[in-house]
């Protein structure tokens, strides 16, 4: 018997994320269907032991190095010369439940011409209207019970409500009524603009709930079919003569082969195209150089990669206006608003009212109001380093590549200035500044004991020098400046846009679905990769545009729709 022959599963399933832990456990409710699940990072089995994970301020997860990966990437584009691109920590998620277990907590759905794009582009089976159905499976909705919303899914979806409101909080709702801007019920119910309470996935007991532990509960866990295998990289797929058999993996420094009949990548818009490319599917002239025998060209892997333009305005709360006792959720409000520019579909754009800016004392006193383009046309790529292909890829986002992009986050800009520069924010801040976390900020991103210390002491600096702390901005905050006078110069402030533009860990569309005879589409409609048998995707990658939201529930319902198609097509 070969190798070939030894069926260790029906689907491996690499990557234990947002999308695979939802896929690991729709699939084995069959208990003749046998899935391995291989996840990188470690197992977070119980909140209990997981507080961190657990606690409703997620800059307490995100910004522990321990459940992340060490990659860079480059934000703004910088034209043809690309060696003025500068690299920045990009955090990624390395642990069981992925992205759903660091990331802000936001769970929103995007808009529905967002879906319906993507029929229009021949991705069939993937409208509005086909799609509403999987958000609604995913969800237990603890505020609303209608035609919208799901009540029996395992991902719990709630509104804190007003026990999150700070002082600046209600100036800024008040500015906003003040302007004629409509507060909404549900920023999961009809599309339109307007101000609304975050939706977020948290419990009732307002843990923050991942998708390891929405579904892959102590129950499905003890499904003898599934083999949850944590700590373990998966270095190469297994492809023989057009059909993947499995993969290479490595654990506590054993190298393996497990092989199964499909194998479904679900790691992300960031690793599922190097994987891929890594094991010999993508560009073919990208391979060559990288020294990679190419077993099937695919010039889409790696390219299409989109994010959300983001930048913002940094508000010195006043110690009335401050998040009050242990960090909590710090999002409460968001801003759903049109630029109005030609082409642009409504909702394009979004705002967040921030109620602090870390988790220590220094964080405490610092809001944000934090601005994103929310429907991007700008389009970058991932590459392997042709030097050391195993390496982290070569993530380029060329952000504003496409200037509707840096025109809208300009625009923002200015709209964000306009809000905050009503005389009656005064009574809640003592001032507003352009600018974001300075290189020393980032050496206290991490939650330690020192940590609070320093900037206990420096939080109490910064309030004893009054009008001097303006004197300390500029080394705490980088690429300071006043906003006002950039809003007064319109070539000045895109050119500081152009340089502060950061994402919001929404990294897609690298694997995108398209049609027939689409020759940048990397998968089917199924996620099936073209031109191998029995290798799918499964996450945000296989996106064909980024829609108008958090990118985390989005792919949460596509795992729930992959999944059906995947037994479907077993059946």
């Amino acid at each position: 018997m070969s190798t070939a022959d030894i069926i260790h599963a029906d689907y491996i399933i690499v990557g234990g994320g947002s999308a695979g832990c939802v896929l690991a456990s729709r699939l084995t409710q069959n208990p003749h269907t046998r899935v391995i699940l291989l996840e990188a990072g470690m197992d977070a089995a119980r909140p209990e032991d997981f507080p961190d994970l657990a606690n409703p301020y997620p800059g307490v997860a995100y910004s522990n190095p321990r459940y992340t990966w060490n990659l860079k990437a480059s934000y703004p584009y910088t034209g043809s010369n690309r060696s003025e691109a500068k690299a920045s920590r990009y955090e990624q998620a390395r642990v069981l439940g992925g992205g759903s277990a660091i990331n802000g907590i936001g769970a929103n759905r995007g808009a529905p011409h967002d879906y319906d794009e993507w029929g229009e582009m021949g991705v069939d089976g993937w409208s509005w209207e086909e799609c509403l159905p999987y958000f609604k499976k995913l969800e237990r909705d603890l505020d609303f019970d209608n035609e919208l919303h799901g009540q029996t899914g395992p991902f719990p979806i709630r509104r804190r409500g007003e026990v999150l409101w700070t002082p600046f909080t209600r100036a800024m709702l008040a500015i906003c009524e003040k302007k004629g801007i409509p507060f909404l019920p549900d920023q999961n119910g009809v599309w339109q603009e307007g101000l609304f309470e975050m939706a977020v996935n948290m419990d009732e007991n307002a843990r923050r709930v991942s998708t390891a532990w929405a579904y892959l509960t102590p129950e499905v866990r003890r499904r003898t079919n599934l083999d949850i295998r944590t700590e373990t990289t998966v270095s190469r797929l297994l492809v023989e003569q057009g059909k993947a058999t499995g993969v290479t993996v490595l654990r506590a420094g054993v190298r393996e082969e497990l092989r199964a009949a499909r194998v479904v990548l679900s790691a992300g818009a960031l690793a599922s195209p190097a994987m891929l490319m890594r094991s010999g599917i993508g560009p073919a002239a990208h391979l060559v150089d990288c020294g990679i025998e190419v077993l099937r060209d695919l010039p889409g892997i790696g390219q299409n990669l989109m994010e959300h333009p983001s930048a913002g305005l940094v508000p010195f709360l006043k110690p009335a206006a401050r998040q009050k006792g242990v960090p909590d959720y710090h999002i409460p409000i968001g801003y759903r608003f049109s630029s109005g520019l030609e082409g642009c579909p409504e909702g394009d754009m979004h705002m967040n009212f921030v109620t602090r800016a870390a988790w220590h004392s220094v964080g405490r006193q610092l809001g944000s109001v934090f601005f994103w383009v929310n429907k991007s046309y700008s389009r970058g790529q991932l590459l392997l380093d042709p030097v050391s292909p195993d390496a982290s890829p070569r993530i380029d986002f060329r952000m504003l590549s496409d200037r509707r992009d840096l025109v809208r986050l300009a625009d923002a800009f200015e709209r964000a200035v306009r809000l905050t520069s009503d005389p009656s924010l005064g009574s809640v801040v003592s001032g507003v500044y352009a600018g974001g976390m300075s290189e020393i900020g980032k050496l206290f991103s991490k939650p330690s004991r020192l940590g609070a210390a320093v900037t206990a002491i420096g939080a109490v600096g910064l309030d004893a020098i009054g009008s001097l702390r303006e004197k300390a901005f500029p080394y705490m905050l980088a690429n300071y400046d006043d906003p006002k006078r950039l809003a007064g110069n319109r070539s000045e402030l895109e050119a500081y846009i152009s340089e502060v533009v950061g994402g919001v860990w929404h990294p897609s569309g690298t694997c995108r679905m398209g049609a027939d005879g689409d020759r940048m589409a990397v998968t089917n409609a199924s996620g099936k990769v073209r031109g191998v048998e029995g290798l799918y995707v499964c996450d945000a990658s296989i996106m064909p545009t980024i829609p108008c939201a958090n990118t985390n529930l989005p792919t949460i319902m596509m795992a729930e729709k992959i999944a059906d198609i995947l037994k479907f097509e077993a059946a």
